[in-house]
């Protein structure tokens, strides 16, 4: 028994020695089909680092926006707002590149709060993440909001005008359109809001004539608004007034006078107003003041007002002596013959 066991391992020494132990044949084996093989390679080692590299858990931090939902209709919030929630999630890297970032969103329900400050409790139950990934940290965890009372008041537009106007000229008159705005906001700041102000019109280098100018509303608070932004605003600019006395200013008759008439005082003074180029350099004509007087009116003194004619744009401001007196002597009488 002993005899035949040596005799059976010496067969398999021999065919070790003559198969996997001669060098020539080992060479064969691992020369054949060797791309073949080292294509295999490469992949069996890409298999494997994506199986230990993929399943590998691993941290990936996430920028969540969180929404507000069911703000009631009368209230509105004043404190600072939180737009984002930053999010550190952990789970395998192929879990964690499955998440579609853009459907992301936390939501909080403002449904049956009261005015005052609420606090909210940030969680990712809702948030529809892969199985196997967790949500290890949420940054803010709670957020406060302050909620008032929303409140409305109409106010007056104002026109802020900044610069002087240059020399010889002056505002005469300004309008916006619309008038009164309305303001909207928490309702103790309205009650704080007496008027809405337009941006500054410079007039500085202004000229003669209207300006027209759609200007902006200043704002007024963070949680203000107007119910126009801007404003449509016209400004009319015109020269100073200018106040002059012309003395000794004729006055005549017309028609001509019968003979003999005569006007008591021959002379009047006249004060005029008007734009410094039309009243500095003002000379009357000839009959620029005259007294309505008829052919036929009877011999006699007449009192009457003088008419004054003046270029357009000026203005008359006084007549000294108002009146004046129109003497007509009585006709003469024919001379009688002698007898």
């Amino acid at each position: 028994m002993k005899g035949r066991t040596r005799e059976q391992l010496r067969t398999v020494w021999r065919t070790l020695r003559s198969t996997v132990l001669n060098p020539e044949r080992v060479r064969q084996a691992l020369t054949r089909n060797i791309a073949l093989k080292l294509l295999s390679l490469v992949i069996a080692f890409g298999l494997w680092t994506f199986v230990n590299f993929g399943e590998r858990d691993t941290e990936e931090s996430l920028k969540v926006p969180l929404e507000l939902r069911n703000i009631p209709a009368h209230l509105m919030i004043t404190s600072p707002r939180i737009d984002f929630v930053d999010l550190r999630v952990v789970g395998p890297r192929t879990l964690l590149g499955r998440i579609d970032r853009n459907r992301l969103a936390i939501d909080l329900d403002l449904n049956g709060v009261r005015t005052g400050s609420a606090v909210f409790r940030v969680g990712a139950e809702a948030l529809n993440l892969p199985r196997g990934v967790k949500v290890v940290r949420i940054n803010p965890s709670q957020v406060t909001l302050a909620l008032e009372r929303i409140g409305h008041k109409s106010v007056p537009v104002h026109l802020r005008l900044v610069g002087k106007v240059p020399a010889d000229f002056q505002v005469v008159d300004s309008k916006v359109a619309p008038e009164t705005v309305q303001v909207t906001g928490p309702a103790s700041d309205v009650e704080d809001v007496h008027a809405a102000t337009t941006e500054a019109l410079d007039l500085s280098t202004a000229t003669p004539g209207v300006l027209e100018k759609e200007l902006p509303l200043e704002a007024t608070g963070d949680y203000l608004s107007f119910s126009a932004t801007r404003v449509a605003v016209q400004v009319r600019i015109e020269e100073v007034p200018l106040t002059r006395e012309l003395k000794r200013v004729p006055v005549e008759v017309r028609p001509t006078p019968t003979t003999g008439a005569r006007i008591v005082p021959e002379t009047v003074k006249l004060t005029v107003r008007g734009p410094k180029h039309l009243v500095a350099d003002l000379e009357l004509g000839p009959g620029a003041v005259y007294i309505d007087a008829d052919e036929g009116r009877d011999p006699g003194t007449h009192v009457l007002k003088p008419t004054v004619e003046l270029p357009p744009g000026v203005e008359l401001f006084s007549v000294e002596p108002p009146e004046v007196k129109l003497v007509v002597p009585p006709a003469k009488r024919p001379a009688r013959g002698r007898r």
